[in-house]
């Protein structure tokens, strides 16, 4: 019969084996929960990437299968927690991604929109109407709006959490011309009755026989900018609708927001405005208004 002492060694022995063993597990854990903090990274860069080149669709619609709250790595807590066990450089780009997604996902927020933003008022007559064309911006990127449209609150498309599609809207600009010759030419941007969704249309003055249309903004401005890029002409492969159409303007969010039943859009969220002295307005109403359609319009020629 083994002696006490020898039982006392083996189940020592035991003990260590089994402490070597939860040491090893919980490294492969803190690795694989490593590299599930860099997927979301990925993925929220991903997120981002499409929120830029499509700012138009809802960001609930982009982030609705990318929660990073709701999984057994998220609520399970390891035997020894040690951040240790992550790579320096994956922790660092997970860092550094964790920043640049945090805004992508402010927006949209009740919170965020919430927060007033400083805006100038667009012209007015003396009755107190808008005076139109509205115009902003200026000389190749100005953009005349002549018309704003009206809402359609009771079918879903005609709205997101960020802008409401309001059929009637219209607005004209000056691009480069299909045509070629290093010639410019006037561009008129629509948002029509397409029924259960929104067309959005974009026509070339000199090619009037031919309007480009799509279910977005972006999309429809997409296919002149692929064309103008297999032309040779200098002009980026992706654009911010909202901006190219004007709807971006902080001043033209607010006048929209104010329209008959846009009260009525139950996804849309209302951004509160504080007021700012018109040499202010001139210079970042639309850097105030959604750095996604900034970081869009910085790649349109």
């Amino acid at each position: 019969m083994p002696s006490y002492r020898d039982l006392a060694l083996d189940l020592t022995t035991k003990v260590n084996a089994a402490l070597e063993k939860r040491d090893e597990l919980d490294k492969t854990y803190q690795s694989i929960r490593a590299k599930v903090h860099m997927s979301r990274a990925e993925n929220n860069q991903l997120l981002d990437m499409l929120s830029e080149a499509y700012p138009e669709v809802d960001d609930n619609d982009l982030s609705s299968n990318s929660s990073s709250d709701n999984d057994d790595f998220a609520d399970t807590a390891p035997l020894r927690r040690k951040r240790d066990y992550m790579p320096p450089a994956a922790l660092a780009a997970h860092d550094s991604l964790a920043r640049i997604t945090k805004r992508r996902r402010c927006q949209g927020r009740r919170s965020c929109r919430a927060e007033p933003k400083p805006v100038e008022s667009l012209e007015r007559d003396s009755q107190g109407a808008i005076t139109f064309p509205i115009v902003i911006g200026k000389g190749q990127d100005k953009i005349q709006i002549h018309a704003l449209g009206h809402v359609v609150w009771d079918r879903e498309a005609y709205h997101t959490s960020r802008y409401i599609w309001t059929p009637g809207f219209k607005s004209t600009r000056t691009y480069p011309s299909l045509l070629g010759n290093d010639t410019r030419c006037m561009y008129t941007s629509e948002i029509l009755d397409g029924g259960d969704a929104p067309i959005f249309q974009v026509t070339a003055e000199d090619m009037a026989d031919t309007p480009f249309r799509a279910t977005s903004s972006s999309a429809a401005w997409k296919q002149i900018l692929d064309q103008l890029t297999s032309m040779g002409v200098g002009a980026k492969t992706h654009a911010s609708g909202p901006q190219m159409y004007g709807l971006s303007h902080l001043g033209v969010t607010k006048a929209i927001q104010e329209l008959e039943n846009a009260d009525k859009c139950q996804k849309y969220i209302r951004q509160q405005w504080a007021t700012k002295s018109v040499s202010a307005a001139s210079t970042d109403d639309e850097e105030d208004n959604d750095n996604d359609d900034n970081n869009d319009d910085q790649n349109l020629a």
